[in-house]
């Protein structure tokens, strides 16, 4: 697994943690390549990924609002970016969510679960546990987010707008 970016018209749309041959086959998407560093907007430049450079006459409003989409596209990839639960790496993105809460219905005694990390044998306590853990960890996400849009409605200079540092404060997984 490594951070993957997915391009569409020639920007990055989204970064997972996922394996390059299986985002290739995602739909939606014109490219999947390494992330590295790039993010959601970064622009594919030459077969590079390059952040992309604000406008030159940007206001204040603008430097805000993208201030406030770089901050949801962080908390995307913070909240589906997994998390590591007794020693057991999972996954957080949405199909994973929605796979651990239909295992917990009904579920038996022991489940075999493949994990990020690989494959386990769950109790139905320990896959109640992982899905309070990923519930925690996607709510600390959107607090995160909240906050972000907060301080970012609160800034009053571009001069402040160009030091905020919308990569802090966010939870670690």
């Amino acid at each position: 697994m490594s951070r993957i970016a997915l391009i569409r018209a020639g920007a990055v749309a989204n970064v997972i943690e996922a394996d390059l041959a299986f985002a290739a086959t995602l739909p939606g998407y014109d490219a999947a390549m390494e992330a590295g560093a790039a993010g959601p907007g970064w622009l594919l430049v030459a077969g590079e990924l390059v952040p992309p450079t604000p406008p030159a006459t940007e206001d204040l409003a603008e430097a805000k609002q993208r201030l406030r989409e770089r901050a949801t596209a962080l908390r995307w990839e913070h909240e589906t970016g997994g998390i590591t639960v007794g020693g057991v790496r999972v996954l957080t993105g949405i199909e994973d969510q929605n796979r651990i809460a239909t295992a917990l219905i009904g579920a038996p005694a022991t489940l075999d679960f493949k994990a990020e990390s690989g494959w386990v044998t769950l109790t139905l306590a320990d896959l109640q546990g992982i899905a309070d853990a990923i519930t925690t960890h996607v709510q600390a996400c959107f607090s995160a987010e909240r906050a972000h849009h907060e301080e970012i409605g609160r800034i009053s200079s571009m001069e402040a707008a160009k030091a905020y540092d919308v990569d802090a404060g966010w939870p670690t997984s």
